[in-house]
């Protein structure tokens, strides 16, 4: 039996999202769907690489029938530059048992133990020297410290 390399992770950078109120669609093909507006927030991460998390984008979400919730948002960043950075992350988001029982009673956010998050996030950059955002894979940990803010830890395969 062969040995397989294993991957390494490389923090680059840490959003932190603020996002209003979700708008209910309602039960769809896919399942129950809610947008949440983007509404603001900041960033920052490796080297001089900060700036503002710009309103106007989306997540919308859809919890599955079998219980996994799915992320696809879509949303811009300003660096302190002035870059602009398009954001479009997908993922996942799983409950415990008792987690979902919490969320069927109407708490958010849950504590961390009781779900898992994680995304796929892909940017889109001038060219120049943020570059290498286009360059690399990402992964992501979602936290949800607050039910209006999302922080997501970006890392990339290294």
């Amino acid at each position: 039996m062969m040995n397989q390399p294993s991957a390494e992770l490389e923090w680059v950078l840490t959003l932190r999202v603020d996002i209003g109120p979700g708008q209910l669609l309602g039960d769809s093909l896919a399942g129950h769907r809610s947008n949440y507006p983007i509404v603001g927030g900041d960033f920052s991460g490796q080297g001089e690489l900060k700036g503002q998390v710009l309103a106007g984008g989306d997540d919308f979400f859809v919890l599955r029938r079998d219980g996994v919730g799915q992320l696809d948002a879509r949303y811009s960043l300003r660096s302190d530059r002035g870059e602009l950075i398009n954001v479009r992350n997908r993922g996942l988001l799983t409950l415990s048992e008792h987690g979902q029982q919490l969320e069927r009673a109407g708490q958010w956010p849950l504590p961390e133990h009781e779900y898992r998050c994680s995304c796929s996030p892909a940017f889109e950059v001038p060219n120049g020297r943020l570059d290498w955002l286009i360059r690399s894979h990402f992964i992501g940990r979602v936290h949800y410290p607050t039910a209006s803010r999302v922080v997501i830890d970006c890392y990339r395969l290294a």
